[in-house]
């Protein structure tokens, strides 16, 4: 029996006296230093070990995995790519009432004045493929229909606001441009009934200056600012929006076609409780022990402290 000992040999290259083996992967590298020439007595080695074969299928397969890795990552991009454009598309007009200032304390909003269904959150229906039109063309009796109530090139809803609370207390109404697309924004015209009085919103013109017959939006984000001080108990506010693209603009060009805009109107207390979570969740409790119909920060259905006079558009303290 014989014993071996070490690695065996998985070269069968014998260099002749002279000779020099050099492997491939050092070839190239030789010849630039040699401007281009080998020496003739210079081998070529196509031993590669076992370990760098082992390191080369292994860096094969790490590489296939990262290709894997980025394709699934652009995959990813191209869903999300395509949902957002399809949100975008679709695009909608949300009314949200603060929870723990406004919605717990009694205020609620619905989209009848009869507030069968208070809540503290709102969403119209969108318009698809909208096309341009005049403020003329927007119908006459636009804030006296409740609810949803789009047209074909236009979107209207009609809400209303009412404190049903224990206690007077003062809010601000604000709209927002939350999305927007191909500079649709800037054709935009967004009217605002408040109990009756209308005034329409649009972006300045190129020179700073309101369009004709609007007033400008606060910022790039903001449209407005409603501010109502004293919303006491037993008053119902009434809110028409209407939003379109106007053919009149100068924007209005044939660059925004697909364009796409998304506004949200959001309700806040002027004067918020400073007092925590916890100091308000005791109130809630304390509230609900005594009877005073207490609702958490989470819940859907609005309290109504004022209900034995049973607060409507038509019976409302603010007439």
């Amino acid at each position: 029996m014989k014993l071996r000992t070490g690695r065996k040999e998985k070269n069968n290259i014998r260099p002749k006296s002279g000779q020099t083996i050099i492997r491939v992967e050092d070839l190239q590298e030789l010849i630039e230093k040699n401007g281009g020439e080998i020496d003739e007595d210079t081998l070529v080695s196509m031993y590669v070990p076992r370990r760098n074969i082992r390191r080369m299928a292994r860096d094969a397969l790490r590489l296939d995995k990262v290709h894997m890795l980025v394709y699934g990552l652009i995959a990813l991009v191209m869903i999300l790519f395509i949902f957002a454009f399809m949100q975008e598309k679709m695009g909608n007009f949300t009314i949200n009432l603060d929870r723990l200032e406004m919605f717990r304390k009694g205020v609620s909003i619905s989209e009848t004045g009869e507030f069968e269904n208070p809540t503290a959150k709102l969403k119209a229906a969108s318009v698809e493929n909208a096309t341009n039109i005049s403020i003329n063309d927007l119908p006459k009796d636009i804030d006296s229909v409740q609810g949803d109530h789009n047209g074909r090139d236009y979107m209207a809803y009609t809400y209303f606001v009412r404190n049903a609370g224990k206690e007077d207390l003062g809010y601000e109404a604000t709209i927002t441009l939350d999305k927007s697309a191909k500079g649709a924004e800037e054709a935009v015209r967004v009217a605002v009934w408040h109990n009756g009085e209308r005034v329409v919103y649009a972006a300045p013109s190129k020179n700073g200056k309101p369009e004709k017959g609007c007033v400008n939006f606060k910022s790039d984000e903001v449209v407005c600012r409603i501010r109502e001080p004293d919303f006491l108990l037993g008053n119902v506010d009434k809110y028409t929006v209407a939003i379109w693209l106007e053919g009149d603009d100068p924007e209005c060009v044939d660059k925004i076609i697909g364009g796409a805009l998304e506004f949200s109107m959001r309700i806040d207390a002027i004067e918020e409780n400073k007092t925590g979570l916890l100091s308000k969740l005791i109130q809630d409790i304390r509230d609900t022990l005594t009877g005073d119909d207490a609702i958490g920060a989470a819940g859907n259905d609005a309290p109504d402290y004022y209900k034995n006079r049973n607060v409507t558009w038509e019976t409302r303290r603010n007439q």
